[in-house]
């Protein structure tokens, strides 16, 4: 589910902030069910990366089932708290090579006031980490599991995989 990049990626990391045993902290539900947004269909976008493996790597969308509603809104109307859930399977090509990862899940993201994002996530999410990244090594990475994701002010990502399996497509395309 969740491409990270997509809204922000997704925002870019289209890519949902939770707390989870990783060091951040859920606190609950930031709205009563009744003040939550309806569901809205949520569109991933293709993707080429540079910079994540020695040599680029590109997601095409096969499957898009997601959804996104937004629970919480600072007093200035942008968004503090999303929820996302659904289904979305990517073609990643590079190196002459090609796989199709399903990423299906749901998750959580909180935007901060200082420009971090922080998502808990159950199911998958495909995520770009540059070189010179500070926090995870380079590399073009599908998470599946319960886990949490952290994108700092200043654009590092950091993923905190207690209870995940993490596969790093640079590898994998070789």
């Amino acid at each position: 589910m969740f491409d990270s990049r997509s809204a922000g990626r997704r925002a870019a990391l289209a890519a949902t902030t939770l707390a989870c045993g990783a060091g951040l902290v859920w606190a609950g539900s930031p709205a009563s069910a009744d003040e939550r947004g309806d569901w809205q269909p949520y569109r991933a976008q293709p993707f080429v990366d540079v910079g994540v493996c020695a040599f680029p790597v590109s997601g095409d969308i096969v499957k898009d089932e997601e959804e996104v509603r937004t629970l919480s809104t600072y007093p200035d109307g942008t968004i503090q708290w999303q929820e996302f859930r659904g289904d979305l399977v990517v073609r990643f090509t590079g190196n002459g090579h090609s796989v199709e990862r399903d990423v299906p899940g749901y998750g959580w993201f909180h935007y901060l006031k200082d420009g971090t994002l922080r998502m808990r996530i159950d199911g998958g999410i495909t995520l770009g980490i540059k070189q010179g990244n500070v926090g995870y090594p380079a590399g073009e990475y599908v998470v599946h599991g319960r886990f949490s994701v952290e994108r700092t002010a200043d654009g590092n990502k950091i993923i905190h995989p207690a209870g995940a399996t993490v596969e790093n497509l640079c590898d994998t395309l070789s």
